[in-house]
């Protein structure tokens, strides 16, 4: 990645700016000043909650032959959403190949996870450096498009908590008819027992503010950390949304995943966020 688009950089030019629409409506002639004042105030308000920087945050263990597409296609990307600033971290969760210098020839911050192995654990390392007021998660197997970073970005400035891309919408060339099914299966019960019905909870294809995260204890380990996000995204009244995003078969090397240790863990984390919200777990809001 070019320099420039790794660096977090100062927000640009907004309505503060004295060539701004909002100040030449706000000095029209019969505007008093009280108006002038409450437009101004409400606007600067407006303009602060915004978040304006985004990190991208990927796990990847082996994936030396697919981290330069995902990361290329990353770079275009970023260069296209000028109104953002960018970090892109990839923690490498103990890789024996040439994952980190892949990264990290093209620009991407490298952070070696040095804990327990696994993707939970990988993107809570990612996620405790980031610096975004946004983070983007998204697999490092190139089965996830960066292009349509843009339109989960936008439904949060657009007032959602925590965003989707749904391989329901958008369709999947990984899916087979177990998976599928277990899809449907879990995010039924989400639906059932956290109260927020979903087309595809269970994608790690995210985009969520970070309160999201910092503000609560994380203890997953593995792909679970998905049904996690949701619970603590909807605990701190954030509005949840999908749209639609196109999975594309891996490229190359093993996948991680495994039906049915992975579908367990799901199962088995839906139902102790279940419990915390019924009071018969443990919180794990920060203090």
């Amino acid at each position: 990645m070019k320099a420039a688009a790794s660096r977090l950089r100062q927000p640009t030019e907004g309505v503060h700016s004295t060539s701004s629409p909002v100040y030449a409506c706000c000095e029209r002639e019969g505007t008093s000043n009280a108006e002038r004042s409450q437009v101004k105030s409400a606007f600067a308000a407006w303009e602060e909650a915004v978040p304006q920087t985004v990190s991208v945050v990927l796990p990847a263990k082996n994936e030396e032959m697919n981290l330069s597409l995902v990361l290329d296609d990353l770079n275009r990307t970023i260069a296209q959403m000028r109104d953002y600033d960018f970090e892109v971290i990839v923690v490498d969760d103990k890789s024996t190949d040439r994952t980190s210098e892949v990264a990290a020839r093209r620009g991407a911050r490298v952070i070696r996870n040095s804990g327990p192995s696994g993707k939970g654990c990988a993107l809570r390392v990612g996620f405790d450096n980031a610096a975004g007021d946004i983070i983007v998660m998204m697999d490092a197997d190139y089965s996830h498009r960066a292009e349509d970073i843009p339109v989960l970005v936008g439904a949060l400035k657009d007032g959602a908590g925590l965003v989707i891309g749904s391989r329901v919408f958008g369709g999947s060339d990984e899916y087979t008819p177990i998976r599928a099914l277990g899809n449907v299966f879990l995010t039924a019960a989400i639906g059932l027992l956290l109260g927020r019905f979903l087309s595809d909870a269970l994608n790690g294809f995210k985009a969520f503010r970070h309160e999201v995260f910092h503000d609560f204890h994380y203890t997953s380990k593995q792909f679970e950390i998905e049904i996690e996000l949701l619970a603590n995204a909807l605990r701190k009244g954030y509005k949840v949304v999908e749209v639609s995003s196109h999975e594309r078969a891996r490229q190359g090397g093993e996948a991680k995943s495994r039906v049915i240790r992975h579908g367990t863990g799901f199962l088995m984390r839906i139902i102790l966020e279940w419990m915390r919200n019924k009071g018969l777990a443990r919180s794990n809001a920060k203090p």
